[in-house]
C-alpha cells in the first residue's frame, strides 16, 4: 500500500482545507472511511461555506451507464449523445461521486474516463468543476469492491476518520441535545461505536421527547435501542437523567437563547428560589469550560453565542458565579470578535474614534465590564500573532493608544495587559491627560 494512502485526516478543518487546495488546483479526491463519519457532508460544507460554489451528488451505486454517458441521438447520419441533466453544465463547483466501490463495473469505467479527460462521449466537465469520490473501506466489513490501481491512481486520495473533540465542536455549534454532548466530553471512545450520523439521528430522538408529549421511558428505550449498543444506551439514559436533574439547563442553550427565552429565565430562577446551588455550579463550570477554550470560537463562528444572553445570564446568576464567567470571557482572546472593536482600529485612533469612551462606559458598569477585559486580551494577542512589532514600538502615537487602555484597566487585568506588552518589548505611554 502506498504510504500517503494510510495516513488519516481527521474530519474538520484540516480536510476542509486540503479539499479547498485540491478544488483550487482541480484534482479529484478519494475519500475512504467508514459510513457516517460526515465525508459528503464535509464536502458539501466546504463548497458551499467555503468555497461558495455549487455541489452536486450521483449516488453510483444506483446508476446505469446512459445516467452518465448519456444516451445515443442519430441526426445527419451521424451519432451524438445528449448529456444526461444530472450532470453539470455550466458555473462552479464539486461533483461528488459517492459508493464508487459499490457501483458496478460498466459505471465505473465512464469515471474512469470523466477524470483522465474531464469528458464522457460529447459532455465536457466545466472548467469551474472539480470531482471528489467517497467511499468505505474494504476491511470494515462493507460489502464493496476493490478499485483498479489505475483509477485510484487519478485520485489524491485521503484516509479520513471522526474526531471527537472536533465533532464535539460541530455538535454544539449545530444543537445536538446535551446530553449527548456530555457524554461525548466523557468518553474518549464515543465515535468509535456509533457513527457522528447516528448520534445525530438519537439527537433529533431526544430533541422530540423533550416535547410536551413525553413516552414513558420504555417507549423512549425502544427508540433509542434501534440506534444504540445497550452498553451507549444504558449511559446515555442515566446521563439524560442527570440532564434533567440539572433543570434542563445547559450552556449551549442558555448561551444562544437566553435574553429571548422568557422560560429559560422562568427556569434558573425558579432553581434559585429552590436553592439549588448544585445546578447552578453545574451550569457556571459548563459556561466557563465553554468560554476558556476554544469552544467559544466555534459558537461565534456558527453564530451560536449571543453577548445578550451572556450579559442576561450572568445578570441572574449568583455573584460568585457571574464573576468567573466574566473573567473567563474576559481572557478569551476570541470574545473581542464579538464586540464594536478591532485591534488595529484601538492602535490607530483610540481616544479619536471613541473607543476610550466605550471602554470606560463599560468599566463603570459591573454587568458588561468583562467586554473591556476582552478588549485588553484581543489587543494583546493582535499585537502577538498580527501586528507587525517594529512599526508598534517606533510609534509614539500607537504606544500612547496602549497606555491610555492599560491606565483604564484595574488591577488584575492592568497588570496582566502590561506582561503582555512587556513580553513584547512595547513601552507603552502613560496617558499625562484623560479625556472622558
Amino acid at each position: 500500500m502506498n504510504p500517503a494512502a494510510q495516513r488519516t485526516v481527521p474530519i474538520g478543518p484540516q480536510l476542509e482545507a486540503v479539499l479547498a487546495i485540491a478544488y483550487q488546483t482541480r484534482k479529484p479526491v478519494l475519500l475512504e472511511g467508514p459510513s457516517g463519519i460526515g465525508k459528503s457532508e464535509c464536502v458539501h460544507q466546504v463548497a458551499n461555506e467555503r468555497l461558495n460554489i455549487d455541489c452536486i451528488a450521483l449516488d453510483l451505486s444506483l446508476l446505469e451507464p446512459p445516467d452518465l454517458l448519456g444516451l445515443p441521438v442519430i441526426g445527419n447520419g451521424r451519432t451524438s449523445y445528449a448529456a444526461p441533466t444530472t450532470l453539470p453544465a455550466e458555473g462552479a463547483g464539486i461533483l461528488l461521486l459517492e459508493e464508487l466501490n459499490r457501483a458496478e463495473r460498466y459505471i465505473r469505467q465512464p469515471v474512469l474516463q470523466l477524470l483522465s479527460a474531464r469528458s464522457l462521449n460529447d459532455y465536457v466537465l466545466p472548467a469551474g468543476w472539480s470531482v471528489v469520490a467517497a467511499i468505505n473501506p474494504q476491511s470494515a466489513g462493507y460489502d464493496v469492491d476493490t478499485l483498479d490501481q489505475a483509477l485510484r491512481d487519478r485520485f489524491l486520495r485521503l484516509t479520513v476518520r471522526s474526531d471527537r473533540d472536533l465533532w464535539l465542536d460541530w455538535a454544539r455549534a449545530n444543537g445536538v441535545h446535551p446530553a449527548i454532548i456530555d457524554l461525548a466530553g466523557a468518553h474518549d471512545r464515543l465515535l468509535e461505536d456509533v457513527s457522528p450520523r447516528t448520534w445525530k439521528h438519537v439527537s433529533d430522538v431526544l430533541h422530540h421527547c423533550s416535547g410536551d408529549e413525553k413516552p414513558s421511558d420504555d417507549v423512549l428505550r425502544a427508540c433509542l435501542g434501534g440506534y444504540l449498543p445497550e452498553a451507549w444506551l444504558t449511559s446515555l439514559l442515566a446521563t439524560r437523567v442527570q440532564f434533567q436533574s440539572h433543570g434542563g439547563l445547559s450552556a449551549e442553550i442558555v448561551l444562544k437563547w437566553y435574553a429571548k427565552d422568557k422560560s429559560l429565565r422562568r427556569r434558573l430562577a425558579s432553581l434559585r428560589s429552590k436553592g439549588r446551588t448544585d445546578v447552578l455550579e453545574h451550569l457556571s463550570r459548563q459556561v466557563i469550560t465553554i468560554l476558556r477554550e476554544c469552544d467559544l470560537k466555534a459558537l461565534v463562528t456558527a453564530r451560536r453565542f449571543s453577548i445578550d444572553a451572556f450579559e442576561k445570564l450572568i445578570a441572574d446568576m449568583p455573584g460568585d458565579h457571574a464573576e468567573r464567567a466574566q473573567l473567563a470571557f474576559g481572557d478569551n482572546s476570541t470574545a473581542i470578535k464579538i464586540l464594536p472593536l478591532h485591534p488595529s482600529k484601538i492602535l490607530e485612533g483610540y481616544q479619536r474614534a471613541g473607543y476610550a469612551k466605550k471602554v470606560g462606559e463599560w468599566l463603570s458598569e459591573q454587568r458588561r465590564r468583562h467586554r473591556a477585559w476582552a478588549t485588553a486580551t484581543g489587543v494583546a494577542h493582535y499585537l502577538a500573532e498580527h501586528a507587525d512589532l517594529k512599526v508598534i514600538r517606533r510609534s509614539v502615537f500607537a504606544r500612547r493608544n496602549l497606555g491610555l487602555l492599560k491606565h483604564q484597566l484595574a488591577d488584575p487585568q492592568r497588570r496582566r495587559f502590561a506582561r503582555s506588552l512587556d513580553r513584547l518589548g512595547i513601552k507603552a505611554i502613560a496617558p499625562t491627560k484623560v479625556t472622558p
